[in-house]
C-alpha cells in the first residue's frame, strides 16, 4: 500500500507535489505540510515492515517543501548554493522516479502475456577453460584473499569536523509562545535579530516559522501578515 496525500485541490502520490508546484499547476502556499507529515506519520505507523528508504524519501521531500514554503512566505529569504542544488536534485530524481513507475506499469502489464524478447538458438562448442588443482580448497582460497587485500589496503585517518547543535523545534515553540505571551505581539523577523550572520539568520527564521505552523495548528496564537510583508504573531 503506497502513501497518498489528500488535500483540497490534489490527491496522490507525494513525489508528485513538487513536479506540480514547478509547473506552476499547484501552489506552495495551498501545501499544509502539517497535515501531510501527520498524514504520513499514522500510515507508517500501520505498516508491520518500515521502509527505510521511503522514509528517507519523504523526509527529503519534505524537508524540501518546508525550504520553498519558507521561501515564498518570509520576505527576505534566498537560498544559498547547496539549497538550490538540493531543490534542483531532489527534482530530478523525482522526475527519474515518475519515468521508472510508468516503464514498470507497463512492464508488469506485459509480463505473461505477450514474449517480451527473443533470441536466435545459440549453437556451443568445445572451449578449452581452466581448472584449479584439485588440492586448491576454499579455506585456502580465502587466505589467499586476506593476504591480496591486506597488501593493498592503507588505513586512513579519519578527518575530525565540527558538529553544529540544532535548534530543537520543541524548545522554540515554548520560547515563541513565552515572548508573545509576555509582549502580547511579535514579529517574526525580530525573533532573529541576535543572528551574527545571513546564514544564522536565516535558520532561525526558517525554525520559528515552523513552531509558528505547529501553535497556529494547535490554536495557541494568531498570525497576520499584509501585502507579502513581516508576519506579526499575537495571543
Amino acid at each position: 500500500m503506497e502513501f497518498t496525500v489528500k488535500l483540497d485541490r490534489y490527491e496522490g502520490p507525494y513525489t508528485k507535489l513538487l513536479e506540480l508546484i514547478e509547473q506552476r499547476k499547484l501552489s506552495i502556499t495551498e501545501i499544509s505540510l502539517v497535515s501531510v507529515s501527520d498524514d504520513y506519520i499514522a500510515y507508517i505507523k500501520t505498516l508491520e515492515q518500515k521502509n527505510l528508504v521511503d522514509i528517507s524519501q519523504f523526509i527529503v521531500v519534505a524537508s524540501t517543501l518546508i525550504l520553498m514554503k519558507a521561501k515564498s512566505l518570509l520576505p527576505g529569504v534566498v537560498y544559498t548554493e547547496e539549497e538550490e542544488k538540493q531543490v534542483h536534485d531532489l527534482e530530478e530524481k523525482l522526475a527519474l522516479y515518475a519515468l521508472l513507475s510508468s516503464l514498470s506499469s507497463k512492464i508488469r502489464e506485459r509480463y505473461n502475456v505477450s514474449v517480451l524478447h527473443t533470441r536466435e538458438h545459440a549453437s556451443f562448442k568445445n572451449v578449452s577453460v581452466f581448472v584449479p588443482d584439485s588440492r586448491i580448497d576454499q579455506n585456502m582460497l580465502h587466505s589467499i584473499a586476506e593476504l591480496t587485500l591486506a597488501t593493498f589496503i592503507t588505513p586512513k585517518a579519519l578527518v575530525k569536523v565540527a558538529v553544529e547543535q540544532a535548534l530543537r523545534i520543541e524548545n522554540v515553540i515554548e520560547s515563541l509562545l513565552d515572548r508573545v505571551n509576555k509582549v502580547q505581539s511579535v514579529t517574526l523577523q525580530s525573533l532573529a535579530g541576535d543572528a551574527k550572520n545571513i546564514t544564522e539568520q536565516k535558520k532561525i527564521l526558517i525554525v520559528n516559522f515552523i513552531a509558528l505552523l505547529e501553535l497556529l495548528r494547535q490554536g495557541g496564537v494568531y498570525a497576520e501578515q499584509y501585502d507579502g510583508g513581516d508576519i506579526t504573531i499575537r495571543k
